[in-house]
């Protein structure tokens, strides 16, 4: 199957568990995270994937041509790095979540608004803009 974040993140991919879970891992597995794993949580928008890569627990949300939010714990700057490149833009935002975990925060457009929104809230830990 070939895939990249064109058949998930920029198009809407179809509402299947398998597909989706197939496509996700097809694209990160090309980036060279052959340890990773992940199994679809909700196959409806917003998506969301959940499960390990070595000793981390990943979990993986998305709204299609909107946003993005990867979530590491503990961090794993590596994929991080990883879906940054899949995507082909950058994280606006880094936060840490009450249960843990690490979030890098991608958005097409309303990053702004978005920002406005969580600046202050205790679920939004160490809450930072990323350059």
């Amino acid at each position: 199957m070939t895939t990249s974040a064109k058949t998930w993140f920029y198009n809407t991919p179809e509402n299947n568990a398998y597909l989706i879970g197939e496509r996700i891992r097809t694209s990160l597995w090309d980036a060279r995270f052959g340890d990773i794993w992940l199994e679809t949580a909700r196959s409806e928008a917003p998506y969301l994937m959940r499960g390990t890569l070595q000793n981390t627990d990943v979990e993986l949300e998305w709204m299609p041509k909107q946003w993005c939010i990867l979530r590491t714990k503990p961090a794993h700057s590596l994929l991080y790095g990883g879906v940054k490149n899949i995507l082909g833009f950058d994280a606006v935002f880094k936060y840490e979540t009450p249960n843990g975990f690490t979030a890098w925060e991608w958005r097409l457009g309303n990053a702004k608004e978005r920002w406005q929104a969580i600046q202050g809230k205790p679920e939004f830990g160490k809450l930072q803009q990323i350059k």
